[in-house]
């Protein structure tokens, strides 16, 4: 891999690059902040030296010129165009990747949220992720509604593929036949 420190004027977004643009404010821009204070810039920028565009990590260089650096670490390819476009599909892409093995990354989470003095927030989950991962009952906006007839309700989500969900949804009414005060939101 080839490392150089470049100057961010040279770094030139590509003018293709599929990804939502984050600002300051945005909660991702929050948590990206967060995740580079905390831990410095540790996965590169991706440049192209034909080209002269980032292939990835617009969003950090974002964040980086906002407090103001001058130049940053950058991963430097030289590719033609459309090597540069495929590649930075790939970097971007969450198939590319495997997918969580849901037990571990229970088991890690609730690890780190058992250690005294640190902030699970620091994987980029919020506070509400973190307690749905781990099924931990909060009050939600509608337990807060009741709140003065002493009741309160724990909000579990399911995520269930559309080809599962005629399948599920009979379970779903069996349950709720048999618990009226129970209330199911559905939405995709």
């Amino acid at each position: 891999m080839n490392i150089e420190s470049l100057s961010v004027n040279d770094l030139k977004p590509a003018p293709y690059n599929p990804r939502l643009r984050l600002k300051p404010g945005d909660a991702a821009w929050e948590k990206l902040e967060r995740s580079l204070d905390e831990f410095d810039l540790v996965q590169p920028i991706v440049w192209n030296r034909q080209t002269g565009h980032i292939v990835s990590g617009h969003q950090r260089l974002a964040v980086l010129k906002h407090r103001g650096y001058e130049s940053v670490d950058c991963a430097v390819v030289d590719l033609s165009i459309e090597k540069e476009k495929a590649l930075n599909v790939t970097l971007n892409n969450q198939s590319v990747g495997s997918d969580w093995d849901a037990e571990k990354l229970v088991d890690l989470v609730s690890e780190l949220q058992s250690l005294p003095d640190f902030d699970a927030t620091l994987t980029g989950f919020d506070e509400q992720q973190l307690k749905d991962l781990v099924l931990t009952p909060c009050l939600s906006e509608e337990a807060e509604m009741v709140e003065e007839f002493n009741e309160s309700l724990t909000r579990v989500t399911f995520e269930i593929p559309n080809e599962l969900w005629e399948q599920t949804r009979k379970e779903f009414d069996e349950i709720l036949s048999r618990h009226p005060q129970i209330r199911l939101h559905v939405g995709t």
